[in-house]
């Protein structure tokens, strides 16, 4: 697939958008073999990348977004815009992020429709995926209450993986609920869910976080999840930049070839933002006017980050 790759980050970078037939049938069909070798689980893995982050030191952050795609009928959710409470139809995104001091390497991503697995499901599957099949073993895991189901957080306390979570305020810590065992304003406890994992606890106001590293101080543990707001950036990056959003094709294939396309373009800048010392726009500028070439050898480097 990297023969023809350079093909595709080109036109996403320059166009922010993808039409098929501005890429060649050559290019598109080997994409197209590839992508079917790579999501024959549901959860796609950018493994070169995953290789060379392994053994670095890193925080891997769990996030999703709403891709909006009313050509998809057959497969397509219900989705709620919690800015203005409307509803639209689409598919969910389902992104994995590796934060390694100033830069976000995407690891992998999932579809959420009618069609595929709950968001649970697919997240315990990543996590399993990353740990045994790849050797992942980040410093902590980071994100918000839709991730923090009590099987997720028993699965990440039986790797040994630290977590930093949102928490839901009906679940248990001790004999009571959260809401009721942490009322007012700033307070914290350490107690077992009703999962039997061991967490702490901290309250402000209408919010809960939890960790199992009970250690941690109530400041550290929400400058731990203070982290979780970066991908807030890399997803309003990748929609008004690289275009994530922006695909019209009609199956679930050809988004998914899409947004790795786009994953991969974000991965290239991010790796010659950490060389140039940069930020991530200036580069997308830099690319998108050609003063720096995209080609097969920028590619390889993105994904060895060499």
């Amino acid at each position: 697939m990297l023969e023809y790759m350079d093909e595709f980050v080109n036109k996403i970078i320059s166009f922010g958008k993808f039409k098929r037939n501005e890429i060649s049938n050559k290019a598109y069909g080997q994409l197209l073999t590839s992508f079917q070798d790579m999501s024959k689980h549901e959860i796609v893995m950018i493994s070169a990348i995953i290789n060379k982050l392994k053994h670095v030191k890193g925080k891997l952050i769990m996030d999703t977004t709403d891709n909006p795609k009313y050509g998809l009928k057959e497969i397509a959710i219900k989705m709620k815009n919690l800015s203005n409470g409307g509803y639209s139809k689409g598919f969910k995104i389902v992104l994995f992020l590796y934060k390694v001091g100033n830069c976000i390497y995407p690891l992998g991503f999932a579809l959420i429709h009618k069609e595929s697995s709950t968001q649970e499901q697919l997240v315990l599957n990543a996590l399993s995926r990353l740990r045994n099949e790849f050797g992942l073993k980040p410093e902590m895991v980071i994100a918000d209450a839709g991730f923090s189901t009590l099987e997720t957080i028993k699965r990440l306390n039986n790797y040994g993986w630290g977590f930093v979570m949102k928490a839901k305020k009906s679940y248990k810590l001790g004999k009571k609920k959260i809401k009721h065992e942490l009322q007012g304003g700033y307070k914290s406890k350490i107690d077992n869910l009703s999962n039997g994992v061991k967490v702490k606890a901290v309250r402000r106001p209408n919010r809960v976080f939890i960790t199992n590293r009970v250690s941690l101080t109530s400041q550290e543990i929400l400058e731990y999840y203070g982290e979780r707001w970066i991908i807030e950036e890399v997803f309003r990056f990748l929609k008004s930049c690289i275009g994530l959003n922006r695909c019209q094709q009609h199956t679930i294939k050809a988004q998914g070839i899409y947004i790795f396309g786009c994953f991969i373009s974000y991965a290239l800048i991010e790796v010659i933002k950490d060389k140039l010392k940069t930020t991530s726009y200036k580069v997308w500028n830099l690319l998108y006017s050609g003063d720096i070439a995209i080609d097969k050898s920028l590619i390889e480097a993105t994904l060895s980050l060499a």
